[in-house]
């Protein structure tokens, strides 16, 4: 009876030391006045982040990017949205820059900070073996970000991944590849939620309290073939409203344009 007693104990203890995590709401501030980035993390894993017009939802586990066009606002995978849009940039014979010369860098913790009353560890990416390097064009390779691994805040740092996972895609698809650069840059900000990250981006709130589930509600959501087709239409739809008519050498209408009837002018109005 003691035993269990001291068990039962013991595990209330660990429940209270716990910092399991719970609906929060973190607001940050871009670099320069650029904008904010507002992140909803539920405590179940649900997620939402809004970026100026870029909105991304995690949805029962799966992430989603939100789209908006002239027929309405729906939602794609991203994992769908990135394998497209390498499809359609092959497609339509853009081909990667290729992986310039580079070099190695290192990824070390460097001390503490404190942004909008969360505790964070400082962590630097910098070129393997440098001295440190004095602000200006010697530390345009040095990277620097504040990373809160309290797992209270995990769901943020999640959330908040789904974007930096974008990014990286793209760069990926245009450069061709990964930079060593890219990729401890990415380990970095994968360590918890990101308080600070240079002077790029920067918290300026976390707020506690419950969060309506109706704001992780999903648009229609179009399966991968269907957001090509989508978005192939989309992308035409553009290209055509782009480009005017290009007349014939001799001024005439382009071949197979029928010639208009000059639309009369309206008659005045009576004074």
């Amino acid at each position: 009876m003691i035993r269990i007693c001291i068990a039962a104990a013991a595990a209330l203890a660990l429940a209270a030391c716990s910092k399991a995590p719970e609906d929060t709401t973190a607001r940050y501030t871009l670099g320069g006045g650029a904008g904010t980035i507002t992140v909803q993390a539920a405590g179940n894993g649900n997620a939402k982040v809004e970026a100026g017009q870029q909105q991304f939802i995690r949805n029962d586990g799966k992430d989603y990017l939100i789209l908006t066009d002239p027929k309405g606002r729906y939602a794609a995978g991203l994992d769908d949205f990135i394998a497209v849009m390498g499809e359609m940039m092959k497609e339509s014979g853009i081909k990667p820059m290729g992986m310039p010369p580079q070099g190695e860098f290192d990824l070390t913790k460097t001390g503490g900070e404190t942004v909008a009353d969360v505790a964070g560890e400082v962590w630097k990416v910098a070129p393997k073996g440098a001295a440190p390097a004095p602000a200006g064009p010697a530390a345009q390779e040095t990277f620097e970000a504040v990373i809160s691994t309290d797992p209270a805040y995990a769901n943020i740092g999640k959330a908040l991944s789904m974007q930096t996972k974008l990014g990286a895609a793209s760069s990926e698809q245009i450069q061709g590849g990964k930079s060593n650069l890219e990729k401890r840059v990415e380990e970095m900000l994968g360590k918890g939620m990101v308080l600070r990250f240079a002077d790029a981006l920067k918290l300026d709130k976390v707020e506690k309290g419950a969060i309506d589930a109706k704001a992780f509600a999903l648009p229609t959501v179009l399966d991968k073939a269907a957001l090509k087709a989508r978005l192939s239409a989309e992308r035409d739809r553009a290209r055509a409203a782009a480009v005017p008519p290009v007349p014939t050498p001799n001024g005439d209408a382009p071949k197979g344009a029928e010639p208009k009837a000059a639309t009369p002018a309206p008659a005045p109005k009576a004074k």
